[in-house]
């Protein structure tokens, strides 16, 4: 049985659980300000799963050493609430995607100056 680390903060939905098949999931949810903080539970993982910022996961792919790093792809769907209320939001899992490469390209950016007339 392939065993998963899932750092995230809300738990794994069951479409999420059902599209990675028999699996055991270890759950990881705290703050981190580097996931080298996780080396020692990456390490004893198959595959990792997470909900990060891009910094984070850039070390998370380079901590994997190999292994798949993974991210849900979700679809947000606003909900009407019976009681006129505000929409609530609610995520739908779609699909697994596995994160190859992080790369960041930049150009100068200068914005279009108006001229008063």
């Amino acid at each position: 049985m392939k065993k998963i680390l899932w750092f995230s903060r809300h738990k794994m939905t069951p479409e999420q659980k059902l599209a990675l098949g028999d699996v055991e999931i270890m759950q990881i949810n705290k703050t981190i300000n580097s996931a080298y903080e996780l080396k020692d539970e990456i390490d004893e993982c198959d595959i990792i799963a997470i909900v990060a910022p891009i910094n984070l996961q850039q070390q998370f792919l380079k901590l994997a050493e190999g292994k798949p790093v993974i991210m849900a792809v979700n679809d947000r769907v606003l909900i009407d609430q019976e009681n006129g209320s505000e929409s609530k939001v609610e995520f739908r899992f779609i699909k697994w995607e596995r994160l190859l490469k992080i790369e960041v390209q930049k150009e100068d950016f200068a914005p279009v100056k108006k001229t008063m007339q």
